[in-house]
């Protein structure tokens, strides 16, 4: 059923093509809708996936370095 839809969909946009400059115009900005949800959803994903108070190791070692760095000038 979902490739019947695919199907449908894609021949609904070709023929959009063949209505001069407004099929081309609703045509883009289907893509581009399309491309944007996808954006934001893959967004929504990325933050259930990865907390906002994760422990980032990286971000731990810049800071014991800066530290360390900062403690080394005053010593000298």
């Amino acid at each position: 059923m979902k490739y019947l839809l695919s199907v449908l969909v894609a021949m609904f946009s070709g023929m959009l093509i063949f209505f001069g400059p407004i099929g081309i115009y609703i045509l883009c900005v289907l893509i581009i809708g399309v491309i944007f949800r996808s954006f934001l959803l893959i967004n929504e994903i990325h933050k259930q996936v990865v907390p906002a108070d994760s422990n980032d190791r990286v971000k731990e070692a810049y800071e014991r370095y800066i530290k360390e760095r900062d403690e080394k000038e005053t010593e000298s």
